[in-house]
């Protein structure tokens, strides 16, 4: 059953006061919404992820919505930039994932020596080092990936290389 716009516009206008409204805004637009996340996404389970996100979305901003002509274009947005989102993050993890390890420009020896200095290191401030000094995030890009305050990032490279300096002593200054 396809719903007009004057319709869909009172039901997302009721979700504040009527638990019923959202639950038939859902059954109403789920299927149209989730092939327009899958005609960005690409991926059925990740799709399936992101639908359940942006009805969450809707639900907590239906308190703010003011009626339109056209609320598709509402839930539209709010879909769309969900799928931005949730790409965003997938490369951001993926590049992360990629790149864990020491990078493979290093030469053989200088691996082998890292890969023993890190040893010291508990994984948050190898995850610091790692992505500050070998692959070149800020720490402000450190501190919102790893979700930690850009203070902390601060303190575990320094606490990190101070151990790694320590640990490696020569062999720390010819590679870092």
């Amino acid at each position: 059953m396809h719903m007009e716009n004057k319709e869909l516009d009172q039901l997302i206008l009721q979700i504040p006061h009527d638990d019923s409204a959202f639950d038939n805004l859902y059954e109403q637009t789920k299927t149209i919404v989730f092939a327009y996340i899958m005609s960005i996404v690409k991926n059925y389970d990740e799709s399936s992820d992101i639908l359940q996100e942006v009805y969450i979305k809707i639900f907590l901003a239906a308190k703010n919505y003011s009626s339109m002509k056209k609320p598709l274009a509402w839930i539209y947005t709010i879909a769309r930039n969900e799928c931005y989102m949730h790409l965003r993050r997938k490369k951001i993890n993926q590049e992360y994932d990629d790149n864990l390890s020491i990078p493979q420009n290093i030469d053989m020896d200088s691996q082998m020596i890292l890969q023993q200095l890190f040893e010291v290191l508990n994984d948050i401030e190898r995850q610091v080092i790692i992505m500050h000094s070998l692959w070149g995030f800020k720490h402000h890009e450190i501190a919102s990936y790893l979700d930690i305050p850009i203070s902390t990032s601060l303190s575990h490279y320094r606490r990190g290389m101070k151990k790694l300096k320590k640990a490696g002593g020569d062999m720390y200054d010819k590679i870092i």
